[in-house]
């Protein structure tokens, strides 16, 4: 379950914004340009991101085979791993893994991606293919104090808008409400586009495969 980053560097919406008579009126201006999707390699034309559009829900049982077809793509599978494992904690999510919150993520009320966060306290004790939780997570003291944060953008025409920055913000304040200390992400070192991610919102690296960030 390590955050995974689908996108590229966050394009921020520009915005103008005038002044008259106490009445601001904001209008967000979409561009459309030519870029090259640094995870499939195709060449596309797309929008830049109203940030305010994008939405986290719980996962419901319908959505879970969209979640099954994004897991076959390769460039999250590559992240990803054994989907198998992913689909049982999401079926089990409210029995053996209820430690997990998955959600689904919405653009103006279409899916087009998937995140979750986890209590570590709990995770560590959790065995999956590529990952020691145990040794990640030893050091966490109690439950409710760290939580890991993963994700994918499912759908490719939204790739490389920066809309993983954004999620990683939603997800930290989830994690606030819920009372958490400390965020944690576990990603491959050789995902580089996700460690920038994590590093521009303030985490820092501990170890290799290890960043995390203390919230308060």
């Amino acid at each position: 379950m390590s955050e995974q980053e689908c996108t590229g560097v966050i394009q921020n919406s520009p915005l103008r914004r005038f002044f008259g008579d106490g009445i601001v009126s904001v209008y967000l201006i979409f561009i459309t340009f030519t870029q090259k999707n640094e995870m499939t390699g195709e060449t596309n034309e797309s929008m830049i991101i109203n940030k305010n559009e994008i939405a986290i829900k719980p996962i419901q049982e319908e959505d879970i085979p969209l979640f099954d077809k994004w897991l076959d793509k390769e460039y999250i599978s590559k992240w990803f791993g054994k989907k198998e494992d992913w689909l049982n904690e999401i079926h089990e999510r409210n029995g053996e893994y209820s430690f997990l919150h998955h959600f689904i993520v919405y653009y103006n009320d279409r899916k087009i991606g998937y995140c979750l966060y986890a209590d570590c306290f709990f995770l560590k004790d959790l065995e999956e293919e590529g990952h020691d939780f145990e040794d990640l997570y030893g050091d966490v003291p109690t439950e409710k104090h760290t939580y890991e944060i993963g994700y994918l953008i499912g759908e490719e025409e939204y790739l490389n808008h920066g809309i993983g920055k954004i999620i990683i913000r939603i997800l930290e304040e989830k994690i606030m409400e819920a009372g958490g200390k400390e965020i944690s992400a576990d990603p491959s070192e050789e995902n580089i586009i996700s460690i920038k991610a994590l590093l521009s919102n303030g985490f820092k690296k501990k170890r290799d495969g290890d960043y995390r960030k203390v919230l308060g």
